[in-house]
């Protein structure tokens, strides 16, 4: 029972320490870490050298693969960059399984009892207060890697444990099942390959199956991603497919050595004259860092290969900017009209998101939700563009177009939203009815709203000063209007709570998405003059608030 005791105390520390360095961490840097992740990235040995310390940080590749597909996803980081980052965040986990071949008991009680007294006497918080946390977990994985080497002594010498083993015999099956099950129950192949060396340093199990257990817990650590992953779309499910290919790479190279020798026991051990726990440790190393190698020379190649093998849904096409591209930052005032190429692209999608709500709508080739949700991507990638415009340090002549831009891109963004919820608003009405006293609003509402939506498309497709002009007129203020509406319907019976709402929603909204077109024409840029002011007259600088 004290054996038991010992072993679990050990895994348990270990445990808890891992998840509490990533924590620490986490609060250390939270956004920062993201942001200077992004910036890191931009070259292939800063890429290499970053997922490296991430790897060590978090100890887990699942990790590192989740914040760089989210990161991805976002627009914050390319496939391109985020390759290497997870190809050599992988070799960072190595650091635990370097440690667990040395004492680190006297190391582990210095950390606990040096960090344990600054953040029980300590005054305040903030960020030192994190940094202490994080090395008191780092003192928690050091003394749980000595309990589990204490704990797992003893079962050396006992006569059942090694009868069990012999009955079992050597093979190798098992081992590499459990090796992978049990990572993906931890999330750290790293972790699996500490509790291999410690069950390998006292003989309960032989070289070969440990290093099939190593191997196996390399596979499982890539199939945790593909699990973990299976949320994920478009370039970010690629990055997640490169990991799980990745660690499957490395898992059949270095297990084929140990099936050979099981098959042909006459064959030479490699490494035999250094000690069972280093020959483990230097293997999980190898597969973290022979694949790395391999795919270093084809990095350039991997995007094309991974988007043939995982190919883009048709609402992930429609996530993806078709005219930004980063050689156009070079040159301010051409990056400048692509993003109004793409803002042209992202207004001429709205009117198609009342098509389920109008007579004469000739239907989007995807859900509303969906075809929302990709208009919201591209509009992230927009904003990421503008900000590495504005980063670089933009001439003065096209600062204040830039910042037009920008505050455009925010505006279609919010007239995006109010437009999906206006049309789910507008359907709820449909399905009480014709003889509903609020059936009369679709119609109207539906038509007015897609013919203004239509008119700012064509003004920014055309850039002519005149349209734009035109449209602020159409967009003017309808609060009167809308407030007689309300009035008139209410008297006319709709008496109940929920029409009521859908009354009052459906109005509100209808103001909002009139005056986000209103200040989105002001800003749209002008080809044969300067662009309108963005003066609002008095009375209109307020933005209407929609309905909760």
């Amino acid at each position: 029972m004290d054996i038991l005791a010992s072993f679990l105390g050990g895994l348990g520390l270990f445990l808890a320490g891992v998840h509490g360095l990533g924590v620490q961490v986490q609060q250390m840097a939270g956004r920062r870490l993201r942001v200077a992740v992004a910036h890191a990235t931009r070259g292939g040995l800063s890429a290499a050298l970053s997922g490296a310390a991430l790897g060590a940080l978090t100890q887990s590749s699942s990790a590192v693969t989740v914040i760089s597909a989210s990161l991805v996803q976002a627009g914050t980081l390319p496939l391109r960059g985020a390759i290497p980052v997870v190809a050599w965040c992988n070799i960072g986990t190595a650091v635990l399984v370097l440690l667990a071949a040395l004492d680190l008991r006297v190391a582990a009680l210095w950390l606990l009892g040096t960090t344990g007294c600054a953040l029980a006497f300590a005054p305040g918080g903030g960020r030192w207060k994190s940094v202490l946390g994080a090395v008191f977990q780092l003192g928690l994985i050091f003394l749980g890697l000595a309990l589990l080497k204490a704990g797992a002594a003893p079962l050396g010498d006992s006569a059942a444990v090694r009868a069990a083993l012999l009955q079992a015999g050597h093979g190798l099956a098992i081992p590499f099942a459990l090796g992978a099950a049990m990572t993906m129950v931890a999330q750290s192949s790293s972790v699996v390959t500490v509790l291999a060396i410690a069950l390998a340093n006292v003989g309960l199990l032989d070289g070969a199956q440990a290093g099939m257990a190593v191997c196996g817990a390399s596979l499982g650590s890539g199939l945790s991603v593909l699990l973990v992953g299976n949320g994920l779309r478009g370039a970010a499910r690629r990055l997640a497919t490169f990991q799980v290919l990745f660690k499957v790479a490395g898992a059949a190279l270095l297990a084929l050595p140990f099936l050979l020798r099981h098959l042909l026991p006459d064959l030479p051990a490699p490494l035999s004259e250094i000690g069972l726990p280093q020959r483990l440790s230097l293997l999980f190393v190898a597969l973290q860092l022979l694949p790395a190698l391999l795919v270093t020379p084809f990095h350039r190649f991997m995007p094309a290969l991974l988007e043939r093998l995982s190919p883009a849904t048709a609402e992930e096409a429609l996530s993806l900017p078709e005219y930004l591209y980063d050689g156009a930052l070079e040159d301010v005032p051409t990056a400048l009209d692509l993003v109004a190429r793409e803002g042209a692209r992202l207004l001429g999608r709205l009117p198609g998101l009342l098509d389920d709500v109008r007579e004469e709508g000739v239907g989007s080739p995807l859900p509303r939700e969906a075809l929302s949700a990709a208009s919201a991507a591209v509009e992230r990638s927009v904003g990421t563009f503008l900000q590495e415009i504005l980063g670089r340090g933009c001439p003065r002549e096209e600062l204040e177009r830039a910042l037009a831009f920008e505050n455009l891109n925010g505006l279609v963004s919010a007239l995006r939203e109010t437009v999906a919820e206006q049309a789910g608003v507008l359907e709820a009405i449909a399905r009480r009815g014709a003889d509903d006293p609020l059936g009369g609003l679709v119609g109207p509402l539906a038509e007015s709203l897609h013919l203004l939506l239509t008119e700012l498309h064509e003004a920014a497709l055309s850039g002519d000063a005149e349209s734009a002009a035109t449209l602020s007129e159409l967009s003017a203020d309808r609060s009167v209007m809308m407030d007689g509406i309300r009035r008139r319907l209410a008297r006319a019976g709709v008496a109940m709570q929920d029409g009521l709402d859908l009354l009052f929603r459906a109005t509100s909204l209808f103001e909002r998405a009139v005056w986000l077109i209103r200040r989105s024409a002001l800003l749209l840029p002008r080809t044969g003059e300067e662009r309108v002011s963005e003066a609002v007259p008095a009375g209109e600088d307020t933005m209407p608030l929609a309905a909760e």
